[in-house]
């Protein structure tokens, strides 16, 4: 890949190599086996190429990682060796840093990025951000919409990126990039089953509307069906909710449809327009209280962007999107006895103990069946208009304006305010060129923001790079804010209500790092060390074991320090290594105890060999979670660490055919069959018999009680993919 002759991308090879812009890509990966790279006379010409394999890169991303930050690549070679059906299970094995909130398999789950919560780091599906507003009911679980197979790379960004990606990027920003219409023809076909009677199948077919491939077309789609592994252990389940039939299985399926269009008139110019639309729906019955809970998220997704080069100083990069996902939750829980004398079961005419369940279920309200499953939703839509500004001999500017609306758009019999909150971003990045040290990279940024839900809010950004030989060092600072959500501010029910007083919450960040780079013939090895600093004020949180429970700000800073670490082992074509340590000690100032649901430390990592001819391919991603805490019950007096767990997964892979345009993988989870929790928490015994009968009180120790969101069971999978 070649880099555009806009300064400043001097020694990106060792960025690269070193894991500050690529995590290393499995052997069995490679497309085409190239050389390494050569250093370039003119860093402005410099080419970049991994050993192994080229790796492209947005323009967002390779300015990112020119100017001191931490930019991981996660290729579409590497999600295929890893047979991940989710997002989730990519982010687990395959981006440094990433701890999953709540559990895959559950259909409800979070990226998290070097120890922050939901709302600091923030996914973005072709520039689209997958945020949830908060409408009424709950959180939309927007990342449990992404096909794994549409996917062409995931860019990684470790750091505060609020500036130019928006609010919520306050520790990092991970970026989808889709596959995209070329203006060639061809189709791509796969499927596969395995356990739990796991069936998916995937495709995109694109075309030439024209003689000069100016003009294409893309239809893409997928369909993922799973009778889903046991979330919950039947032993933890509430006596009532067990008899009711909340023991369950959870299925959930994905279904996604699109098309997108591409118009290259000249080299240029470039516009792009997708639209697609998702359905998932999935069980979540939890043990203490629920006995049926069918879940259906519908996520439509419009986005159209525009590239103009007016010339060799000057691009102009222009983007737009709609989303308007809904929700529709059906909860129902037992129906339960609650007459001193006993009750007549109208369907049997049995008699029906007090405090016992009668085996009926009834609904929460506004979660019934039907027309009284209610609707939660919101709707948003945003622009973004940057240009960058290349001034030979003195530097760079990249400037612009980015808007961002939405509104809830539930149900109205929630009565939550559909008014619109707007904000519009100014932004600017200065880059000058040092004319007394040439190959140092240094920018340094601002942003304001204004909208009605406060006066105006200023946030910042800095990078540096040098490089030093082999070796460099980098830097990289920021600050970002996260407004309330709607559901915060507002929501009404009988387990938690909104409150309207709620502060925004903000983040400051800072990371460093230093690191090496070498190859010797045909074996590479490059590392890195660094560090992270953050602090979070006024941090948006939730009550525990009240009735109802509500939100608040918590006053006291939540403090996160941390260390990485990254080595990466090349031995030709054959043999590839590469070993992630990511370290965080994350606590309230004043205290030593780790926050909860942020792992202590996390180690990942993957080892790849193919065969010479390049037909056969062996992978394993282990990944080693270190002690992780849950706490909760009354004045959150329970505390569990359901960290500590080793969990290995593989794949063999065959390629056949003149072109190894045929492929087939087994891909191998859980090897080792760990048993072990991907989420854990905590329920109470309001509804079981001798609660009812008041024979256990809120007061007593055994009303409250944690039970563990067990990770998936080693199991088997096997697939097909071809292209013609």
């Amino acid at each position: 890949m070649k880099i555009r002759s806009y300064r400043p991308v001097a020694r990106l090879f060792g960025a690269l190599m070193a894991g500050s812009m690529l995590a290393a890509a499995p052997a069995w990966a490679t497309e085409t086996a190239e050389a390494q790279a050569a250093p370039a006379s003119d860093p402005a010409e410099q080419q970049i190429i991994v050993t192994g394999q080229a790796v492209k890169a947005t323009k967002t991303a390779e300015e990112a990682v020119a100017f001191g930050n931490y930019v991981q690549i996660v290729s579409a070679a590497d999600i295929a060796a890893s047979g991940a059906s989710n997002f989730a299970e990519l982010a687990q094995f395959l981006i440094k840093g990433a701890n999953v909130g709540y559990s895959p398999d559950e259909g409800e789950y979070t990226i998290r990025l070097d120890g922050g919560g939901d709302r600091d780091t923030l996914v973005v599906l072709d520039n689209v951000p997958l945020y949830d507003r908060g409408p009424a009911l709950e959180e939309i679980w927007s990342t449990t919409t992404i096909d794994p197979h549409m996917i062409e790379r995931v860019e990684v960004f470790r750091g505060g990126n609020s500036l130019f990606f928006g609010s919520n990027g306050g520790i990092g920003v991970v970026s989808i990039v889709t596959k995209r219409p070329t203006g060639e023809n061809k189709v791509e076909l796969g499927a596969s089953y395995g356990s739990f009677n796991s069936r998916e199948i995937w495709g995109n077919a694109q075309a030439r509307l024209d003689a000069d491939g100016k003009l294409g077309v893309m239809v893409y789609g997928s369909s993922q069906n799973t009778d889903g592994p046991r979330i919950f252990n039947p032993d933890d389940f509430v006596d009532n909710v067990k008899a009711a039939g909340g023991v369950q299985k959870y299925p959930l399926n994905r279904n996604n449809v699109g098309i997108k269009f591409l118009y290259k008139p000249d080299d240029a110019t470039e516009l792009r327009l997708n639209g697609q639309y998702t359905q998932i729906e999935f069980f979540d019955a939890f043990p203490d209280n629920e006995t049926y809970s069918p879940n259906r998220v519908r996520y439509p997704i419009v986005d159209a962007s525009l590239t103009h080069r007016w010339s060799e100083k000057l691009l102009t990069e222009f983007g737009a999107y709609w989303t308007n996902p809904k929700l529709n939750n059906t909860e129902t829980f037992a129906e339960i006895c609650r007459v001193a004398t006993g009750c007549i079961n109208p369907d049997t005419k049995a008699t029906i103990p007090f405090g016992h369940a009668t085996g009926h279920s009834i609904p929460y309200p506004n979660k019934g069946f039907g027309k009284d499953s209610k609707v939660g939703a919101f709707m948003e839509y945003g622009i973004n208009f940057r240009n960058t500004l290349t001034l030979p001999n003195i530097g760079e500017a990249v400037f612009g304006v980015q808007r961002v609306s939405y509104r809830n758009d539930s149900d109205p019999v929630f009565n939550i305010s559909q008014a619109w909150t707007h904000t519009t971003g100014l932004y600017l990045d200065l880059r000058p060129t040092l004319p007394f040290s040439p190959t140092t990279n240094i920018s340094l940024a601002g942003r304001v923001d204004f909208s009605q839900a406060f006066d105006h809010k200023f946030i910042w950004k800095f990078g540096v790079r040098q490089p030093i030989g082999d070796f460099y060092l980098r830097g990289n600072g920021g600050t970002s804010y996260s407004l309330p959500k709607t559901n915060e501010l507002f929501a009404v029910s009988p387990t938690l209500v909104g409150n309207p007083d709620l502060k925004t919450e903000t983040t400051k960040t800072f990371n460093g790092a230093g690191g090496f780079a070498r190859s010797w013939g045909d074996v590479s090895f490059s590392g890195e060390v660094g560090a992270f600093y953050t602090d979070i004020s006024n941090r948006i949180q939730t009550t525990s074991g009240l009735t109802p429970n509500t939100y608040f700000n918590n006053t006291a800073v939540t403090q996160i320090r941390g260390l990485t670490a990254d080595l990466n082992l090349n031995i030709g074509s054959i043999w590839s290594f590469n070993l992630g340590f990511t370290k965080q000690k994350a606590h309230l100032k004043g205290s030593d105890l780790q926050i909860n649901e942020t792992p202590e430390y996390m180690i990942q990592g993957t080892l790849a060999w193919n065969s010479p001819d390049k037909r056969f391919h062996v992978n394993l991603f282990p990944r080693y979670q270190g002690p992780e805490y849950a706490t909760g019950g009354l004045n959150n007096r329970l505390r569990h660490n359901f960290g500590n767990y080793f969990v290995l997964n593989g794949s063999i892979g065959f390629w056949a055919g003149d072109e190894q345009q045929h492929r087939f993988q087994l891909r191998l989870v859980n090897i080792l069959d760990e048993k072990y929790a991907e989420r854990y928490g905590f329920g109470n015994q309001r509804y079981s018999v001798a609660a009812v009968r008041g024979e256990l009180l809120p007061t007593d120790p055994n009303y409250y009680y944690g039970y563990p969101f067990e990770g998936k069971p080693r199991s088997v999978y096997f697939s097909y993919t071809t292209t013609f």
